[in-house]
């Protein structure tokens, strides 16, 4: 669940928390149980979903993401007023089926949720009233909020809770499968070239903190395949040279594609295509901690109090996709996906209505040029796919074409 990070002035290494003890302590315990590595997917794993002490799952109560950096939703309520708009065309184009379920999936306390349900509220009536939505989110502290909150304002029996095992599949729908910044949060394996080969980073305890050890792919890391698909994307690399590659995101993307009986999937994050996600700027590795508005390359530093992401590799999860039956609909930005969708219109009906004040105008506007700005959170990627449902012409949020670099 990548985003722009907000100003700091606290460089990383000054930053006083050196990790959650018990969950170092946990940690460790894997380590050794492992004869003295683990893959930094495994550490990955344990920093965000440990039960008790992981990143996502602790009690406190985080809202969104925001407790370390920014993320769309929480910019402003017209991310989620305006992709309500594509939620609504979809199910124009899937004959206006009752139900219709959105599933989301990294629902956190209800935030986008409440945003969309707004905006079919204010301009799609009809879908609105056929809507069933569904929370997926594995911090049940969480879950409970957000269903409470949905509860207290009337839509206990529009908005319920859901829980699917990691990689399990779920009850079919027919409507929407929504994943705004899940997939940049799922497990990752650092890779490096080597004489011509991929080796992996291990993580070890050095006696002091963790620490990256080179070592032979994992079986889940050659299970993979990564040469082949680099081989594939025509990517060479040299000596020294990282990237990530993400089983475990596919495997939830596989699953979330098993769970659509006919209707679309939505994936927004951040990440590019292969071609482009491995670029030789971006072969350094894409794994990025965030702490406190702050974001460095150091996953080993405030363990258990930051959030840990890599970037997304768009080729891969339409290949999932396809592997599982879903068509491919288009691929853009986001910031073009949400001007195709007529985020701009927003503004201006905030600005003709009387009753909007200048401060709440100005906070609308700086909020949407974060949201489309193309060195941020605009150039976030959005992918949509469908099974057995309409696809041509192109969807709404296909409209306007993406900038290039």
């Amino acid at each position: 669940m990548n985003g722009t990070p907000l100003p700091s002035t606290v460089a990383p290494d000054t930053l006083p928390d050196a990790g959650n003890p018990q969950l170092v302590a946990a940690i460790r315990a894997a380590i050794d149980a492992a004869g003295g590595h683990i893959t930094f997917a495994q550490f990955m794993e344990l920093a965000l979903y440990h039960p008790e002490w992981g990143y996502y799952l602790t009690p406190a109560r985080r809202p969104g993401r925001s407790g370390d950096f920014l993320t769309a939703p929480e910019a402003h309520p017209f991310f989620g007023i305006t992709l309500a708009r594509q939620i609504a065309e979809c199910w124009a184009r899937l004959g206006r089926p009752e139900p219709f379920v959105v599933r989301e999936y990294g629902a956190g306390i209800g935030a986008l949720a409440w945003d969309i349900i707004g905006g079919l509220s204010t301009e799609s009536p009809a879908c609105r009233a056929a809507l069933a939505y569904r929370l997926v989110e594995p911090n049940r502290h969480r879950l409970a909020q957000a269903l409470a909150a949905f509860a207290a304002e009337g839509l206990g029996e529009t908005v319920q809770g859901e829980v699917i095992a990691a990689g399990a599949d779920a009850e079919s729908i027919a409507g929407v499968v929504l994943g705004n910044e899940v997939a940049d949060a799922f497990a990752a394996h650092r890779l490096i070239w080597r004489d011509g080969h991929l080796r992996e980073g291990w993580v070890i305890w050095n006696g002091d903190r963790f620490a990256e050890e080179e070592g032979e792919l994992s079986p889940a890391a050659a299970a993979a395949e990564p040469e082949a698909m680099l081989r594939q994307h025509g990517i060479s690399l040299v000596c020294g040279e990282r990237i990530e590659i993400s089983p475990a995101a596919m495997t939830w993307f596989a699953a979330a594609a098993r769970g659509i009986e006919r209707g679309y999937a939505i994936v927004i994050d951040y990440g590019y295509p292969a071609a482009e996600l491995y670029r030789a700027h971006r072969l350094a590795g894409t794994v990025r901690a965030h702490h406190r508005h702050t974001v460095s390359d150091d996953p080993f530093a405030h363990v258990g109090y930051q959030d840990l992401t890599a970037h997304v590799d768009f080729s891969a999860l339409r290949e999932t996709g396809e592997r599982a039956g879903l068509v491919f609909a288009g691929q853009t930005t986001q910031g073009a996906f949400l001007a195709s969708l007529g985020m701009g219109d927003l503004l201006v009906a905030l600005g003709n209505d009387r009753q909007t004040t200048l401060p709440e105008y100005l906070a609308a506007q700086a909020a949407i040029l974060r949201l489309i700005d193309p060195g941020g959170l605009g150039r976030f990627g959005v992918l949509i796919m469908a099974r057995d449902a309409p696809i041509s012409p192109p969807l709404l949020g296909f409209t306007i074409p993406p900038l290039t670099d």
